[in-house]
């Protein structure tokens, strides 16, 4: 499959010296974290070339795995994905992780803050949390954002960054969102917007970059995908 041409001038950089381990944490199910993860996967291989991306799926219900292998099927082999975690607690959770052959690996994680969650900020370099702009899914990000907290407190080098999702945007909830946000640690200067054009690049496992190159959707995506890579290429400068 042909990657975009993009406009990164860094597209050659070298992979990470060791590997990135991006956490996508939230409790509440419906604000994006499948699809976060897998975009935002395909981005990466599509800005950086030389990385080998890995989407490890925690959710039992395996959306983001047969995402990808959809995609597979039609020839879209940017990333690759597998399931982990099986046991729905990940107890051996840190040596599948040793154990993937990526330079980054993104865990998409279930709607729920058990076990498998706290173990997963507690193994990742940066925790993403995307958050929705109703009351509902702000009061559910909470019990996200003190998980990578408690990961933080032992691990200080680690990152979060708050993501705000399926946002309908020109709302008074979605004006509302990021000042909230700011509050509790750092916002993505992206905001991912409620679009059709996510769910519709799944039916067929595409990236973004592929199935609707330029749209709004893919700039986002991609205006995410850069602040992400700059957290990840700071720790390595």
């Amino acid at each position: 499959m042909k990657r975009s041409k993009g406009l990164d001038k860094r597209r050659h950089t070298a992979p990470p010296a060791n590997k990135v381990v991006i956490s996508v944490i939230q409790q509440k199910g419906g604000v994006g974290k499948t699809t976060l993860s897998v975009h935002l996967a395909h981005l990466i291989a599509d800005l950086r070339p030389k990385w080998k991306v890995m989407v490890a799926d925690a959710d039992p219900q395996g959306s983001a795995l047969q995402w990808v292998e959809r995609g597979q099927a039609q020839g879209h082999t940017l990333v690759d994905a597998m399931a982990i975690a099986q046991d729905g607690e990940g107890k051996k959770l840190r040596k599948e992780l040793e154990e993937i052959d990526a330079d980054i690996v993104i865990i998409d994680l279930p709607p729920a803050i058990e076990s498998i969650s706290l173990r997963a900020a507690l193994y990742a370099d940066l925790m993403l949390v995307p958050v929705g702009a109703s009351p509902l899914d702000i009061e559910a990000a909470q019990a996200a954002v003190n998980v990578c907290y408690e990961a933080m407190d032992l691990d200080p080098r680690k990152k979060l960054l708050l993501v705000p999702s399926r946002v309908r945007t020109g709302t008074a909830a979605a004006r509302e969102l990021r000042p909230v946000l700011e509050e509790w640690g750092q916002v993505s200067k992206a905001t991912i917007a409620l679009r059709v054009a996510y769910s519709d690049a799944a039916v067929g496992g595409e990236g973004i970059q592929s199935y609707a190159p330029q749209s709004d959707a893919y700039r986002e995506m991609a205006y995410l995908t850069r602040e992400v890579l700059d957290i990840i290429e700071s720790e390595e400068a």
